[in-house]
């Protein structure tokens, strides 16, 4: 017996060496990939290609601690020489998965004793106040908020995954998940306010659940959510969603517009149209209609233009963002947000609202784009968002930071054309 468990032992051993030297091997090639512009996500999944004894679980696990090594770069760099000590930080400092803890066994003694602290990052003589050296600096001047008010920790933390109930009562959607998962029951929970929002925990496999292949619960960040909750008016009659993508507000329109109102859905990207259809399907949105050119008629009660950013705001969810985003291209995508400000603004009738939101966090996306289409936009005007939830408009829009909802950060202004 003593020779078969040694013989395990051994086994597990090399397994974990094993997989110590890919994530090196693997993070070394990372910096070629987060260059600006490439499509890091395809670009990584090209990479575990090139490893054809991958499964499901090794691509989870590596995933994470390439995320995790984007996230933490500028502290993990300086040690990137010394590959045991780079290797047992990025370990340390990686989400604790089920795919990851097992990692701990090989971690030196002092690391290992501390994995199960919730401030770990002090035991690489960290302090909460370091993590803002992790943002790119230019970035900091373009933040709305003061410094001192932004929990920095939080753009470094795992967001939970957010649900949306559609057809079915919150309190029983709970119930069903709870009955379902027994052992992640604990970290389910429904949030009061919008109504119909359930958060659950980060690896919640909620894709396997009978609620949401018939379509009665939808993966939606909160702060995406509140957003069309933060309107100071109610939503009805016909909608146009012109940067729809994969439809996660496009189907938050449709519930909430009812039978008696109509959602037209347009992006340019087909692909994020067939998802759209799909999810349409599934969720039974009788009254949407996806279509391959944008409308030209000036008859919407409504128009949300969920522009393309930077994406500064889901840097949780996607660190590469962090390192791939430059100065320029935040200069280009405010280009082109006002230029589709203009383009879709035209389609709003007398009367009706003009929706302008991004998922970043720089005022240069945000404010200041919603500043210069008013000044040349007499047409529209200002129209005052609702103060709900906590988040106040201070100029033109509101930003959602991380710490507020524990979700993503956006920005969403409204505009109401006079004529």
């Amino acid at each position: 017996m003593k020779t078969e468990q040694s013989g395990k032992d051994c086994l597990s051993n090399s397994r974990l060496s094993n997989q110590r030297r890919i994530i090196f091997e693997i993070v070394a090639n990372v910096e070629r990939i987060t260059e600006p512009k490439v499509n890091f996500s395809k670009a990584l999944n090209r990479l575990f290609r090139q490893r054809p004894n991958f499964g499901s679980r090794d691509r989870r696990l590596y995933r994470e601690v390439v995320y995790t090594y984007l996230r933490f770069k500028p502290w993990l760099d300086p040690i990137k020489g010394d590959h045991v000590r780079f290797t047992d930080h990025l370990i340390f400092l990686a989400n604790p998965t089920k795919e990851v803890t097992p990692l701990y066994s090989t971690l030196d003694s002092k690391l290992a004793r501390a994995t199960e602290s919730s401030d770990r990052f002090q035991y690489l003589g960290k302090q909460p106040r370091d993590f803002a050296a992790l943002i790119p600096d230019w970035m900091h001047a373009r933040f709305s908020r003061n410094s001192k008010t932004i929990d920095w920790q939080r753009f470094f933390s795992r967001p939970p995954i957010w649900l949306r109930c559609s057809g079915i009562d919150p309190n029983n959607a709970v119930r069903q998940l709870k009955e379902a998962f027994p052992d992640q029951s604990e970290s389910i929970e429904l949030i009061a306010d919008p109504a119909g929002m359930l958060r659950c925990p980060p690896e919640f496999p909620v894709k396997q659940t009978v609620l949401f292949e018939k379509g009665l619960v939808e993966i939606q960040d909160i702060s995406s959510q509140i957003l069309l909750h933060f309107l100071n008016t109610p939503i009805r009659g016909r909608w146009f969603d012109a940067c729809a993508g994969a439809g996660g507000k496009t189907l938050q329109l449709s519930q909430l517009l009812g039978e008696s109102g109509r959602v037209v859905a347009y992006d340019a990207r087909p692909d994020a149209l067939e998802e759209l259809k799909k999810r349409a399907q599934r969720g039974h949105c009788r009254n949407i209609s996806i279509v391959s050119r944008p409308p030209k008629t000036r008859y919407f009660d409504g128009v949300l233009v969920d522009a393309p950013c930077s994406g500064s705001g889901t840097w949780r969810r996607h660190p590469y963002l962090m390192r791939q985003t430059t100065e320029e291209m935040e200069t280009d995508f405010a280009a082109r947000q006002l230029q589709l400000l203009d383009q879709y603004g035209k389609l709003v009738a007398t009367g009706g609202f003009l929706v302008y939101c991004t998922c970043s966090l720089s005022k240069s996306e945000n404010e200041d784009v919603s500043q210069r289409f008013l000044s040349h936009r007499s047409d529209f005007e200002h129209f005052p968002l609702a103060e709900k939830f906590g988040p106040r408009e201070y100029s033109i829009g509101i930003t959602v930071y991380p710490q507020d909802f524990d979700g993503d950060g956006l920005y969403v202004a409204s505009f109401q054309r006079k004529r």
